[in-house]
């Protein structure tokens, strides 16, 4: 007869299958085990959703570094567009008409608001701070019994009143004058000059100022001629000239951001009649970075889309990818794929509007190849075309007319703006297209685009002049595909509306919504499992008062026969 075996409910002890020869334990995790299948088919299920939810994760991080890599080159909208437009971005090339290396005398910065052009800047002279010093002191540790109440400053600037007692060392003097440093723009240091020679400098800490220095009692006696220190260097103005022109133009620092508009000159030393040409042009090695980023980030998700794709239902050795056949994917792919073939929207006839005509051109693999040659020279010779081709192009006849904002909803062709007037607070009284009549909503100098218009999506603003009447500005817009493709990606990758982000919501929903019947089903399964061993419990209590009625009867009849 089986022993049985040993199991414990609620912390109580039962023996199963000692009578019946069952083994129980097995039957009741059988039993149980067919009523989890749904709960099995759920985990599958959950197991598939992380799965694809990977899979949507790297789809979407794709997409978002594509759509990053475009945006200096879609023409960015806003105030801050033209900082961020590579095609504005700026660099300088500096020749020097000596022998000295240009880099040597100056260095030169812009911005994306430079204008390209060609500047000529001789450096006269460098600005420097001024720097005075004392008469020696044999020890800088000494009290040097002075006792003053000096006035210290710079040339225009803020001047602080510093107290020198009698017991204070040189050491001491230089602390006091750096605990104001801040207010005064001085600061002092202690030199040692030799054994027994200490002297104490004080540095503006701005260029082309002098410093100010008074006091009523003994302190220039005693470091000075009575009157002054000693000066070691001028504060110098920076002086250069620009263009031949003979004006000399003064700045107080080496560093100059108003004589030409986005541009920084940094002046590093002086070279009398070296006339260092500067020329600002437009930064084309960057912009041929990001045209090859962006090459290479569209490959990348070319690949992904080539794995996701790669099944074979008939090969025992291929697995079926987390999304194939995936409707979400298969749109990417035609929206891409659609706008990397058709090219910009709306540029002139005989312009470049291809990727393919700047040398940038699909393989047989659907990725992109740049020919590195055919595309410089694009930049070089023809570098506005190269802009159509990416950029979304407006282009008033009014500079005065700008977008602030867009969105792909806008399919606009070139245009003519009535504006009806404008009232004596800059406020548009009244506008609208010719041919398409009223189809902004205007709220003092911006026109925004009304939903179901061409313009929907676009909104823009005029500052025209208070008081003046009717006009009409031209406008001439282009659709290029880097400004295609970043509207294109936002519809599956923008945060709470996006395809993508919409999808994702859903199988994280789905998943916890199994998660919890799970834990419904596991919670109904346990109750089972303890009626299923209460009940074969019983039905072992029963077999065993039998077994113990039998023996009884068993002894009884043998009993009486004896």
């Amino acid at each position: 007869m089986e022993a049985g075996t040993l199991t414990y409910v609620n912390g109580s002890p039962r023996i199963t299958g000692q009578y019946s020869g069952f083994d129980t334990n097995a039957i009741v995790e059988a039993t149980l085990l067919a009523k989890r299948l749904p709960a099995v088919r759920m985990e599958s299920t959950i197991s598939n959703n992380e799965v694809q939810t990977k899979a949507y994760g790297e789809l979407n991080t794709l997409l978002t570094s594509l759509r990053n890599s475009l945006n200096g080159l879609r023409n960015p909208p806003g105030l801050s567009g033209r900082d961020n437009n590579i095609f504005e971005a700026k660099s300088a090339f500096l020749t020097s008409s000596t022998t000295t290396a240009a880099t040597s005398i100056l260095g030169v910065s812009s911005t994306n608001s430079a204008a390209a052009g060609v500047y000529e800047i001789e450096v006269l002279q460098i600005a420097t701070a001024n720097k005075i010093s004392s008469g020696t002191v044999v020890d800088s540790t000494a009290a040097q019994g002075v006792t003053d109440t000096i006035t210290l400053g710079l040339t225009g600037g803020t001047s602080k009143d510093i107290t020198i007692t009698a017991d204070m060392s040189l050491n001491d003097i230089a602390g006091a004058i750096n605990g104001v440093s801040n207010d005064t723009g001085v600061r002092a240091s202690v030199i040692k000059v030799g054994d027994n020679d200490f002297r104490m400098v004080m540095t503006a800490e701005e260029t082309g100022k002098a410093i100010t220095l008074s006091g009523a009692g003994n302190f220039l006696g005693t470091f000075g001629d009575g009157a002054v220190l000693s000066e070691l260097q001028a504060g110098n103005k920076a002086q250069i000239k620009v263009d031949g022109i003979a004006t000399v133009i003064e700045r107080d620092t080496n560093n100059i951001t108003d004589v030409i508009d986005g541009v920084t000159i940094q002046l590093y030393k002086a070279e009398v009649g070296n006339k260092i040409k500067v020329e600002i042009n437009n930064n084309l090695g960057g912009i041929k970075t990001a045209i090859n980023e962006f090459v290479e980030t569209y490959n990348t998700l070319r690949d992904l889309v080539k794995q996701q794709r790669n099944y074979d239902p008939s090969s025992s050795s291929s697995s079926k990818p987390a999304l194939f056949g995936d409707d979400i994917l298969r749109r990417v792919e035609r929206a891409l794929s659609g706008i990397v073939s058709t090219g910009a929207e709306g540029v002139d006839s005989g312009e470049i509007n291809t990727l393919a005509l700047m040398g940038v051109e699909l393989n047989d693999d659907n990725k992109l190849v740049v020919d590195s040659t055919k595309l410089d020279d694009a930049l070089v010779t023809n570098l506005d075309g190269v802009r159509s081709v990416f950029e979304f192009t407006f282009k008033p006849d009014d500079t005065r007319l700008a977008v602030i904002s867009r969105t792909k909803a806008i399919n606009v062709d070139d245009f003519s703006l009535v504006i009806d007037g404008i009232d004596g607070s800059g406020n548009i009284t009244g506008a609208s297209v010719t041919g398409q009549g009223n189809v902004f909503d205007i709220s003092g100098n911006t026109l925004k685009g009304k939903v179901g218009t061409a313009f929907e999506g676009m909104t823009m603003v005029f500052v025209g002049t208070p008081g003046t009447g009717a006009q009409t500005i031209e406008v001439k817009t282009s659709y290029g595909i880097a400004e295609n493709f970043f509207h294109s990606i936002d519809d599956f990758v923008k945060p709470g509306s996006g395809q993508l982000s919409t999808r994702l919501l859903e199988i994280a929903d789905a998943s916890k919504d199994l998660n919890e019947k799970i834990v419904a089903i596991d919670a109904r399964l346990e109750l089972t499992r303890n009626f299923l061993i209460e009940k074969y419990s019983r039905l072992e209590q029963v077999l065993a008062q039998a077994d113990a009625m039998r023996k009884q009867l068993e002894a009884q009849a043998n009993a009486s026969k004896s």
